[in-house]
């Protein structure tokens, strides 16, 4: 199955699916379809939603979730998966730092200065993927968005394409429980994430109008390529991975 014309992909199955492609360039045009999607945790694709990922170029998984949180093991056929935990969920100066905003960019300068190996090796793992790459954690809301956006960042989309791809992870993320875990500041506790259904209707709306300005700050006051370089991730590797994105360099896909 190829990606229709706005990258949407139905994979049977999968939850908060969307493709990077799409997303306004500084300089014009746009990014490139079929090069990363992001999505939730995709333990539930049929193998049929598996075999049109795979026509659409899927080769690689990169998992960015804790080994806690991985109770299934989601190895399709012909496509490898990668494990790249972007925290340290045992880590008690990550929780007090972090802990109560592990679901708002106002987490990510300090959860990314905390951690650059680990970064480094979720962002390596995507750009040297030899075809189509999904990147995924629990919900595909928090810390999709965070990698996700560096990528973005990189490939030259501005603050406007990183809040659209940002905020259509956020609302795909309500439409189902896709958390396992949250991390709870009150008890300093991991439990399972409360339903939707006990949330506000509006709760959403707000809590979406409060993280815009954060992602924004970030965005202005972040150096990705220079943090990516001095965690040690190649200048070539991080160009090669910016020319996939706006699809001035044609993946690898068989």
């Amino acid at each position: 199955m190829a990606a229709v014309q706005d990258g949407s992909l139905p994979w049977e199955g999968a939850r908060n699916l969307a493709d990077l492609g799409g997303l306004p360039l500084h300089d014009g045009g746009r990014t490139a379809y079929g090069i990363v999607w992001r999505s939730g945790a995709p333990d539930d694709v049929s193998a049929q939603g598996w075999t049109d990922a795979r026509a659409a170029g899927l080769r690689r998984i990169v998992d960015l979730r804790n080994a806690v949180e991985r109770e299934q093991q989601v190895t399709p056929e012909g496509v490898d998966v990668v494990h790249a935990p972007t925290e340290d969920p045992d880590d008690e100066d990550f929780l007090a730092e972090c802990g109560p905003w592990l679901d708002h960019p106002r987490s990510w300068a300090p959860n990314l200065g905390r951690y650059p190996d680990k970064i480094a090796h979720a962002m390596t793992a995507v750009s040297e993927a030899d075809g189509g790459v999904l990147l995924h954690c629990a919900g595909g809301r928090d810390r999709t968005g965070m990698i996700g956006s560096l990528l973005l960042v990189l490939a030259g989309v501005g603050v406007e394409g990183l809040l659209l791809n940002y905020e259509r992870g956020f609302r795909g993320a309500a439409a189902h429980r896709g958390h396992t875990m949250a991390y709870d500041a009150t008890t300093g506790a991991w439990a399972p994430d409360r339903p939707d259904a006990d949330r506000d209707p509006d709760e959403l709306e707000r809590a979406i109008e409060a993280r815009r300005p954060a992602l924004r700050e970030w965005y202005a006051t972040f150096d990705v390529t220079g943090y990516l370089e001095e965690a040690g991730v190649d200048a070539l590797l991080l160009r090669r991975l910016g020319d996939r994105l706006r699809g001035s360099e044609p993946s690898k896909q068989h």
